[in-house]
């Protein structure tokens, strides 16, 4: 900086140092006196000063008391949007449905709407209505593959109060001596995304639960279950990969989970990319498999219950089995890699 800009800067913020004569001698001067008005002046001027600020201040409590303040209507949204206790994924975006039925969710998680980081949501369904929306599902019926123990009927399949319940209960109707239950499988077919599943079931022996992943051309393996369980108490869960070929089922890859309770409520979910698989809990991976063995085919999801033959890999129906046990799904959400 040179000495003249140096000069003028330090003038400008007062600095005594660089007091110019004109100024000192200003300073130095003797203050002018000051002009006085009449007492009677100045009374009425201080009089009118007091009614005035009694009539700015009247006048403000008045327009206060009729117009309460409110805040604007974003936040007050805001304010009232109650926060997930379970976020089904850190970066998922958590709202209600624009438009939507279900004002709220009694799984204490709200569906995801939106996009996330790396896929783009394709399917949504919060079955906000009375009945299966079969435009997005249908309904099982008739007799698992392998599976004398179980019978799926439609009926068994029930839409309302803002959730899809798949019961499980003896029906003679629909099949005499075994629990009848319920399943759906969802239109969607695409080869990789991301799925999730907002669910619980009730404990008891010899009913099973299973999110899956089943082939478009009907053609098994492949097949991922990214949820399954035995029955009973719900304490523990496994995914398998069914990577065998010509209906073989020699090739499998399973991962197993515990330590969480599936009679309340979870979100389960995968993640299906080129060779690989991750499995989610609440939003947290818990498991991966890698290689060729994943499916590189189009896939559809299903979810379903079904009464199970004993064995050593399964609880079967007995005394202690509820009279009637049901899986819970409060919402279904799919991507797409974006």
């Amino acid at each position: 900086m040179s000495e003249g800009i140096e000069t003028r800067e330090r003038q400008r913020r007062g600095d005594p140092s660089f007091l110019t004569e004109q100024t000192v001698a200003h300073r130095s001067s003797p203050p002018p006196r000051k002009r006085r008005f009449p007492a009677k002046l100045r009374l009425a001027a201080a009089l009118i000063g007091w009614l005035a600020v009694q009539f700015i201040l009247f006048g403000g409590a008045l327009y206060l008391k009729r117009s309460p303040v409110t805040p604007p209507a974003h936040e007050a949204a805001v304010a009232t949007q109650p926060a997930p206790t379970d976020p089904s994924s850190p970066r998922t975006p958590v709202v209600d449905p624009p438009g939507s039925a279900c004002p709220g969710s009694s799984s204490g998680n709200l569906m995801p709407v939106d996009n996330i980081r790396g896929w783009r949501q394709v399917f949504s369904d919060d079955f906000e209505g009375s009945g299966l929306d079969t435009a997005k599902w249908t309904a099982y019926s008739g007799q698992p593959g392998g599976d004398k123990a179980g019978w799926w009927a439609p009926s068994h399949v029930v839409v309302g109060d803002c959730g899809l319940t798949l019961k499980s209960h003896r029906d003679p109707a629909a099949r005499a001596g075994v629990f009848v239950s319920g399943g759906i499988g969802m239109h969607l077919r695409q080869t990789f995304g991301k799925y999730l599943v907002r669910m619980r079931v009730d404990q008891g022996d010899g009913i099973s639960a299973i999110a899956l992943l089943w082939p478009a051309q009907d053609l098994w393996p492949p097949e991922v279950d990214f949820y399954e369980d035995g029955g009973g108490a719900r304490n523990e869960t496994s995914a398998t990969l069914h990577c065998g070929q010509d209906h073989h089922d020699d090739c499998t890859v399973q991962r197993s989970l515990s330590g969480y309770d599936f009679s309340r409520w979870h979100t389960v979910g995968v993640e299906w990319t080129s060779g690989k698989l991750v499995y989610t809990i609440d939003g947290t991976a818990w498991a991966t498999v890698t290689g060729s063995d994943v499916p590189s085919i189009p896939m559809w999801l299903a979810i379903q219950t079904q009464s199970l033959e004993c064995s050593e890999y399964a609880t079967c129906v007995n005394a202690s089995t509820p009279p009637e046990v049901d899986m819970q799904v409060a919402w279904v959400v799919a991507y797409a890699p974006a």
